[in-house]
């Protein structure tokens, strides 16, 4: 069904390239396009990002709400990719961004591909909010916060959350996808770094310059002129990373009881495979009996949740002992066959001690005869 809406005329995907390189791709360097990574950035732009929400993203919300007829908000459009996507299926679109950029390619790519039932907003990260509240006073169906969330300020992505969840239809779903999860070692999404996203922001910043991509380091440069709130502002729109604290903040402690697509449903594990920091991630949840969904034990968070109050809890579908490449995970009675061997190791050190111990061996030689003479006794 998806799979006729990919783009396959190249005019048409010339065209939509030509158009990105007159708006979004203006500011970068000429030399980088000219790179691999470069066409690579501009391949992801005018198709990849398209054909993946198309394949993936689009299928799974479907899974949880019939498409046809629905409105849709999409929070941090960017160049259109996720948003054309959805347009084939959905009545109505209102895109926002915050990069002028960014929505003139989109609008570019809407034009070449012939839709007529998208509007884009063009706003400050300061109007989001009030032009969210105003356009959707009546409510909206579908919300898409899509690899967005992460270039947010704490305080924004906050009200973010809470408002999009305020604005949602009764049975609407707030769907947030390709969003990288702070818990995670690795910061495969910006510096490329083991741990450095989970650094304080001036440590963050002094540390940048080893990070293998191109431009990253250079940017921090000026760390030391800045104040503390213009350099983690800046940290964050980079791109840092959102964890469960932050949809409990935003949305009450009974966050999980809506949560009804969690990550592990055939369409994200095809285009997310799981990985070995996943499989530590989750069996420390499990070990630690953390009462936190498995949706963010993900290294990216592909999460769905339905406003409607009667729903149980999404129960993660991930099987135990999944082969993970040559990894495995433990199952439960594995971890529990484990903690009682390690007991027994520790008592029979224990033991081992008390055995080689010069009191211990005295005080059994005195109470020999006792031992002795109580035997007797316990016979006659």
């Amino acid at each position: 069904m998806y799979e006729q809406y990919v783009v396959k005329d190249r005019e048409k995907l010339q065209q939509i390239e030509k158009a990105l390189l007159a708006s979004y791709f203006t500011n970068y360097d000429a030399d980088f396009l000219h790179t691999e990574t470069g066409r690579a950035d501009i391949e992801a732009n005018v198709s990849g990002r398209y054909n993946n929400a198309l394949k993936y993203v689009v299928p799974w919300v479907a899974n949880q709400i019939d498409l046809q007829g629905k409105t849709l908000a999409e929070v941090g459009c960017g160049t259109g990719a996720s948003t054309a996507a959805f347009a084939h299926f959905v009545k109505e679109i209102v895109g926002y961004d915050i990069d002028d950029q960014a929505v003139s390619g989109a609008r570019a790519r809407l034009e070449v591909m012939g839709f007529t039932n998208v509007q884009l907003h063009l706003v400050s990260p300061e109007e989001l909010v009030t032009s969210l509240r105003k356009n959707h006073a009546g409510g909206v169906d579908i919300i898409l916060l899509f690899a967005v969330l992460e270039h947010q300020t704490i305080e924004e992505r906050h009200e973010t959350i809470r408002l999009c969840w305020e604005l949602l239809n009764p049975d609407g779903l707030l769907v947030v996808t390709e969003t990288p999860n702070l818990l995670h070692y690795t910061d495969l999404h910006t510096s490329q770094l083991p741990f450095l996203h989970l650094l304080p922001s001036e440590l963050y910043a002094r540390y940048a310059d080893r990070s293998p991509r191109e431009g990253f380091g250079a940017s921090f440069s000026a760390g030391k002129s800045l104040s503390f709130k213009e350099l983690d502002t800046s940290i964050m729109r980079w791109g840092r990373g959102v964890s469960y604290h932050d949809f409990e903040l935003a949305m009450g402690r009974d966050y999980d009881q809506y949560l009804v697509a969690d990550g592990f449903e055939n369409e994200m594990l095809q285009w997310f495979e799981v990985s070995f920091e996943e499989e530590l991630l989750r069996q420390f949840f499990l070990v630690r009996k953390l009462q936190v969904p498995l949706a963010f034990s993900r290294v990216v968070l592909n999460v769905i949740f339905k406003k409607n109050e009667t729903l149980a809890p999404c129960k993660s579908r991930v099987p135990n002992n999944k082969y993970v490449g040559e990894m495995y995970t433990i199952s439960e009675q594995e971890i529990y066959i484990n903690t009682l061997e390690n007991r027994l190791k520790a008592a029979e050190q224990q033991l081992n001690e008390m055995l080689s111990s010069r009191r211990w061996r005295l005080g059994n030689y005195l109470a020999g005869p006792y031992r002795k003479v109580k035997s007797l006794l316990s016979r006659s």
